[in-house]
């Protein structure tokens, strides 16, 4: 990736921002910006010259500045522990298990710039500007010194929202709306199944009502056959056994009628004993319906949550960002999955405009940040509404996709360094030709650039045995070829 670079003035100082290219804005090109805009790092020569970074001259940058905070960082550690050993504390170990771990996080982190051009995965919560989970990501923006903010955040007067979203994360909302839609599913399945044992258990008590009718009319009959034969008792036939032990047909009746009632009781018992394990499953269905419609009902809150705030900025986030980022503090805000650059001027949010599309309107410097539904207004580097222009006309200079300003950036740095070396008698320029430099320097130093220039462009189209005559004082210079 490359980044076309553009100059302004911040703080009434001058500086160098990067423009975003054709695959919108990263955290890369946000964190480096910041930085620029604070003085703390600068680019290269060789950028500035060409008006173009590579994504290697970025991480490279962004690298340097890791290393110089992380060493700050272990001067300031190994003062304090100096301090402790001359208090007597003995702690080698422990200071070689710190070393250890700083190096190896320092190494894990600058080995994670490189990939932010790329994005960056960011898990915020709902509480203030800078409640983020904090990742691997975050540690690289620590590293640099760079806070990451955001403006999602929920009004605590929204009390029923807040019962829900609480501390959580937007992945934990995610999860919880995906549950939510889960619950659902069960609940219809809950509530077929309760159905089918309400069924089962209104056959189970009309079998239980039809056989508990019938058994009291068998009673009632058997009640009146007992006094029939209890008014015949003269009449009963009396046999003996061989071993003189008298029974009557009335008393293997009695037996009879005793076994069936003793089953009929044991099928009543375990009549009853089904109904009420059909009862205890339909009220324990019951529970799981609440108990997942409860969910349902918070994964409904959370989803009108983040439906209603999915432009991620809230008026309660706005006036956070406020009371949070000092005067002309700069910070790397995020929104949309997108990173910009933040500061406060004058009590008012700007983001740096870093649209490629600006880079040659100079009067286009910042966007106002005061509106969630995007209306914003645009102002210069002062922070100043620019005037109109007198005549509607295209901005000054074609703008270049900063892929070929890349591209281009190679031959125009062997131009220029063999320009250089023109000048200071480095290349193989006749003697009578260098006393004549040596008495309009100015003069010449741009003639031997022009030179340089004008050579290069014919070795490039092939021209091998391309020469070039510059006339200094009126003297022929022959220039050579070079392999630069």
């Amino acid at each position: 990736m490359a980044y076309q670079i553009k100059s302004i003035r911040y703080q009434n100082s001058p500086r160098k921002i990067l423009l975003q290219n054709i695959n919108g804005p990263c955290p890369l090109l946000a964190a480096a910006n910041a930085l620029l805009l604070r003085g703390v790092i600068t680019l290269s020569s060789e950028c500035v010259r060409n008006g173009v970074a590579s994504t290697d001259d970025v991480v490279n940058m962004l690298v340097n500045r890791a290393l110089i905070r992380s060493q700050q960082s272990s001067s300031t550690a190994s003062s304090l522990e100096k301090t402790d050993k001359e208090e007597g504390d003995d702690k080698n170990d422990d200071e070689t298990n710190k070393a250890s771990n700083h190096e190896y996080h320092l190494n894990e982190v600058l080995s994670i710039l490189p990939t932010l051009q790329h994005g960056m995965d960011v898990n915020p919560q709902f509480t203030s500007p800078q409640s983020i989970e904090y990742t691997h990501n975050l540690a690289a923006f620590d590293l640099l010194g760079v806070e990451l903010v955001h403006g999602w955040v929920l009004d605590p007067q929204d009390l029923e929202t807040c019962a829900v979203v609480e501390m959580k994360s937007y992945n934990e909302l995610i999860e919880l709306v995906i549950g939510g839609d889960e619950r659902r599913r069960e609940v219809v399945r809950l509530e077929g199944w309760k159905v089918e044992k309400e069924e089962e258990l209104m056959r189970l008590v009309d079998s239980n009502n039809k056989g508990s009718k019938e058994g009291n009319d068998d009673s009632e009959v058997k009640s009146k056959i007992d006094v029939v034969d209890e008014t015949k008792v003269d009449s009963k036939a009396q046999t003996k056994t061989d071993e003189g032990v008298e029974v009557t047909s009335n008393d293997a009746d009695s037996e009879s009628s005793t076994s069936e009632q003793i089953n009929n009781q044991c099928q009543g018992t375990v009549s009853l004993d089904q109904q009420q394990a059909i009862e205890q499953e339909i009220a324990d269905i019951g529970l799981k319906i609440e108990h997942a419609s409860l969910q349902i009902s918070r994964a409904d809150v959370a989803n009108a949550f983040l439906t209603s705030t999915s432009h991620q900025l809230t008026y309660h986030g706005l006036e956070q960002l406020h009371a949070h980022i000092g005067e002309d503090a700069v910070h790397v805000f995020f929104r949309n999955n997108h990173f910009g650059t933040i500061t406060k001027h004058n009590g008012i949010l700007y983001l740096l405009a870093t649209d490629l599309g600006y880079a040659n309107t100079p009067e286009i410097v910042w966007e106002k940040l005061d509106s969630i539904d995007g209306n914003t207004e645009y102002v210069n580097e002062y922070f100043e509404k620019p005037s109109p222009r007198a005549e509607l006309a295209p901005a000054a200079g074609p703008t270049i996709d900063p892929a070929l300003l890349l591209a281009q950036r190679s031959q125009a740095e062997n131009d220029y360094q063999l320009a250089m070396a023109m000048s200071r008698g480095e290349a193989s320029v006749p003697a009578s030709s260098s006393q004549h430099a040596s008495n309009n320097s100015d003069e010449e130093e741009g003639k031997l650039i022009e030179a340089a220039k004008e050579m290069s462009l014919r070795t490039y189209h092939g021209e091998n045995d391309a020469t070039v005559a510059v006339d200094v004082d009126n003297s022929p210079i022959p220039s050579t070829s070079s392999s630069a």
